[in-house]
């Protein structure tokens, strides 16, 4: 059997990941994500993110750890971003490259990255 494409996604992505300089060198979710002893929330208001864009946040800042779909969702409740639809959102962003799946978890692709970089700057300048 062949490798499908996401697989492949992940194969590339490890080759390819090298560590950059983050945003703003110490917090580059400054504003937007809080840190508690629950794990990261969002403290962006909901009408400012779609619910892609927040759990990208919540990856973002656990990056490189993987996020089990369970915490993704209980982060997003906790944050006041509560969706039902939050697992249909993590395999959209699978199926889009935004995302790649390890083991049990999930953890942003060099893309998804990316993505929540020029998000984090969108915001900050709004």
């Amino acid at each position: 059997t062949s490798a499908t494409f996401p697989e492949w996604l992940a194969v590339i992505d490890k080759l390819i990941a090298i560590p950059e300089m983050p945003l703003e060198a110490e917090k580059p979710l400054e504003g937007l994500i809080e840190v508690t002893s629950d794990g990261p929330q969002l403290i962006v208001s909901k009408d400012r993110v779609s619910n892609k864009e927040a759990i990208g946040l919540l990856l973002y800042a656990r990056d490189p750890s993987p996020m089990e779909p369970k915490d993704v969702g209980r982060l997003l409740n906790l944050s006041g971003h509560g969706s039902s639809g939050y697992g249909s959102r993590l395999s959209e962003m699978r199926r889009e490259g935004a995302i790649i799946k390890e083991g049990q978890g999930y953890r942003l692709s060099v893309a998804g990255k990316k993505m929540v970089e020029e998000l984090v700057q969108r915001l900050k300048m709004e």
